[in-house]
């Protein structure tokens, strides 16, 4: 509890702001709930959790780990956040199920859905400044320049993996060889490629944002 409540404290403005809407969006789906009496759509509560996965082991990493001093221990970390890192975009995916909505509950759910999208894809991002910003003290701007644009890539293919082939980050556990296999068959197939392609340009244009926002008040 005094882990959480260090993390919490070190970047407490966002922390706060994540902490309200994610309280938001639990009450829409409790609201949901009680005028359905369907727990339809809670698993977006799992995918959610999955999305705050990465955005802890960076804050922990930036608040707790001397990278020179614990080189291993920072790598291993690094590779946990990587591999959980795509579950904070693959929410947006879940707009898909407002196919399934009843036309007088449509809106609320494209409500209740995107809100659920918006919290992960702020959490996929804020991660990614936070790893920037440890990496860039560590590497030329050329390098981390290089980096940054072929993770958002890797985040499109785990997108991939996840919404279309049904993977999801456990399976790296439980069945590590099947998805080192789909992972190769995903990078040669065209479609695959494709669909990497355009959801990491889409991830890379929106940390692009934080970058132009900078530019101008300068």
């Amino acid at each position: 509890m005094q882990l959480i409540i260090k993390l919490f404290n070190s970047n407490r403005k966002i922390n706060s702001v994540l902490f309200l809407f994610t309280i938001y969006c639990l009450l829409l789906l409790v609201v949901r709930a009680k005028l359905t009496n369907t727990i339809y759509l809670f698993f977006l509560v799992w995918n959610l959790f999955l999305a705050f996965v990465p955005y802890f082991f960076i804050s922990y990493i930036k608040t707790q780990i001397t990278v020179h001093k614990s080189k291993i221990k920072t790598v291993s970390l690094l590779f946990l956040w990587l591999l959980f890192l795509p579950n904070s975009f693959y929410i947006l995916t879940d707009l898909i199920h407002l196919s399934q909505s009843s036309n007088h509950l449509f809106w609320f759910d494209l409500v209740a859905i995107s809100s659920y999208a918006l919290i992960g894809f702020t959490l996929g991002i804020v991660s990614l400044i936070e790893f920037e910003n440890i990496i860039k003290t560590y590497t030329s701007t050329l390098i981390t320049n290089l980096i940054i644009p072929a993770i958002c890539f890797l985040c499109g293919v785990g997108i991939y993996l996840g919404r279309i082939l049904r993977y999801n980050s456990w399976d790296i556990i439980s069945n590590p060889f099947e998805l080192v296999r789909a992972t190769f068959l995903s990078v040669t197939s065209a479609n695959a490629l494709l669909f990497s392609f355009y959801f990491g340009v889409y991830i890379y244009l929106f940390l692009s944002l934080k970058k132009i926002y900078s530019i101008i008040n300068q």
